[in-house]
Parts: C-alpha cells; structure tokens; sequence
C-alpha cells in the first residue's frame, strides 16, 4: 500500500514551467539588464577573499559558463534554467589596483542602520539570481568551494507578481503592499547614461552596485490608514499611479496641489524624497526582492554608473523621507561589477590582469 502510494505521488508530479536560459557571457554580465524580468529568486553572499583576485575572478567567470551549461555535478542533477550569476569587487580591491577606479569608495555610515562589523562591506560579491528557489543556493555552494575565499554573509528574497508597468515593464509588490522599481532606465539610451560604465577602460561595460538588507516595521506600517501608507510612498496603494494622477509608468507632478494649496505628493513621500530630478543624479536600477528572514523587509539591490546616485539620493532621503523610520539596514555594501566576458576575455580581465 505504502508502495503504491509513493508511486502515485511520483506519478502525479508535473514538470515546472518552461524558462529560457539566460547568456552568462557578453559585453555585460547577466542578472543587470538581462533577463529584463528578473528571476523570482534571489541569493546575495558577500565575502572576504584572501588570494590574488585576477586568477580566482576568471577561475569564477570560467566555472559560472559551465554551470550555466548544466556541466557540473555539484548542481546535483538540478537544471539551472534561467540562473544568472553577477560578481562584483569590494572598494579594497579596487583600490589596491588604482584608487582612481571607479568602485573604490567605500559607503559611509548612514541613519537608520543596525550594521554588525561582519555585515558592512566585503570583498567578492555573488548575486546569484533563478526561476527555481533550489538553484542559487546550490550553486553559490558550488562557486564558493574554493580556497581564499570566507563568506561574510548572505540573504535570499524573492519577488511576488508583476503589475504591469507600460509595454514589456512590469514591477513587483513589496511587502509594504506597493509596487516597487517602477522608475529606473529601462530603455538601451537611459543605460548608456545611467547605468554603464563607459570608461576608463578597464571597467568599461561594468557597473556600481550598492546591496543593502532592510528589515521592516510592518506592524507599524500597516497601523496606518491606507491614505497615510499612499502618502509615504506617494502612490496610490492598489495601482501604483502617483497621487498626482496619470497612469503607473507617469512621473509624479511634483507641483501639483490640491485647491487649499496642499501638495498632491506629499513633501516627505518617497517618490519625491528619492526623485532623480530633485535630487539632481541620475537613475538607478533596481533589483528589489522581498524576505522574510530573518526578519520581514527588502533585499535592496541597485546598479548606477556613479555611486553619488544612491549616496546623494540617500543623504536626500534621510533630510526627510516618510519612509526611511520604517526601514533598519542591517548589511551594506558597495562593489565594482566587472565588465563582461568570454572564452577570449576571462572575467576580471580588464581590471586585473
């Protein structure tokens, strides 16, 4: 009886949905702008390196190719589907190779953050990114198996469903109930500007990621009435369209008022507080996933050409920002992501060669 059981529950299982393999190699490393919606499942580790980074780096460009292949017994005889790895270098690297890099500058202290010493900046970062929750963790096991290298920390989210955004853009909810990353440069002009590095040289086709954990007060947030938590954020809660009107993928009027002379988005909301206009940076992508562990809040991931887009913007927020006291950073980091490569061109090449 026992038997038949077991067969019938193997019987009774269905292949997961079909998902296209995502190139590791190119011009740019996969899990930025490719795919163009991300995976459902995120795994972030940081950690310290103790070898010559130019040989471990292409070691690591040179084993995520045959992962990817689905070549490796050490995924365990999971297919990687859709898994993208990005790998990025801490600012003490960069440093050590030409403090004029971009990448070199470490991220200062801010408010609103718990960090534990073991928590803040690193060395090697590994975003590693799938449809199936199984692979990251795996696979991250299997690039990590390697001497020099200590891991300082980790923290997986996922995302929920998309709402769509305008054309092929969609964006996920939070936790916080809103849809998040609708603004960013989504199309190949606004990249150029905002998000690649086109020089000098050796990094050129890479990019700037700042990767923050923050827990979230939910209790609290969601205390409030709906029209306080649509004034934090100022959007509405349901579509995602800024309280001045229009439609999801519009911009905030930022001088809209109401006919008693209130602002329509409010002075502290978010999307002002963080708008790149006010602030007077460019845009930043981002590739937020929610968690809840080890507590509930947000894996915050952004990729910019100039770390001064998430520095200024921050230093903006925290002179008043709605949302920021519902928010506690508790890991932090800023990394150089290396250009991309190939079989001719091993990663980290250009940088460290």
């Amino acid at each position: 009886m026992t038997t038949g059981l077991a067969a019938g529950c193997h019987a009774a299982s269905a292949p997961g949905p079909v998902v296209t393999a995502v190139p590791a190699t190119g011009a740019q490393q996969a899990g930025v702008a490719l795919p163009g919606t991300p995976q459902p499942h995120l795994l972030v580790v940081v950690a310290d390196i103790s070898v010559a980074p130019g040989p471990l780096l292409a070691d690591l460009g040179r084993h995520v190719q045959v992962l990817t292949a689905d070549a490796d017994d050490r995924l365990l005889g999971l297919p990687t589907g859709d898994l993208t790895v990005t790998i990025g270098v801490g600012p003490r690297l960069v440093r050590e190779r030409d403090p004029k890099l971009p990448g070199a500058t470490d991220l200062a202290p801010s408010s609103h953050e718990a960090i534990a010493p073991e928590a803040r900046g690193g060395d090697l970062l590994l975003q590693l990114c799938a449809s199936d929750p199984l692979v990251p963790p795996v696979a991250a096991a299997a690039l990590l198996a390697r001497p020099g290298v200590r891991e300082r920390w980790r923290q997986s989210g996922s995302r929920g469903p998309h709402v769509p955004v305008t054309g092929e853009l969609s964006a996920p909810r939070n936790l916080l109930g809103f849809v998040d990353g609708i603004v960013g440069p989504h199309t190949d002009a606004d990249r150029q500007r905002d998000l690649w590095l086109a020089g000098p040289a050796p990094v050129a086709g890479g990019t700037i990621a700042v990767v923050r954990r923050m827990e979230l007060d939910l209790t609290r947030f969601a205390g409030l009435p709906v029209a306080a938590q649509e004034g934090v954020f100022g959007r509405r809660r349901d579509t995602g369209v800024p309280l001045s009107g229009g439609v999801i993928a519009d911009g905030p009027e930022l001088g809209a008022k109401t006919p008693d002379g209130r602002y329509l988005v409010p002075a502290d909301a978010h999307i002002r507080r963080a708008h790149a206009n006010v602030v007077g940076v460019g845009s930043m992508l981002r590739r937020g996933y929610s968690m809840d562990s080890p507590a509930p809040g947000l894996v915050f991931v952004s990729f910019q050409n100039d770390l001064r887009t998430f520095t200024a913007t921050l230093a903006h927020m925290e002179g008043g920002d709605a949302l920021l006291p519902f928010t506690t950073t508790t890991a932090s980091g800023t990394f150089l992501i290396l250009p991309g490569f190939d079989g001719g061109r091993p990663l980290g090449s250009t940088v460290f060669s």
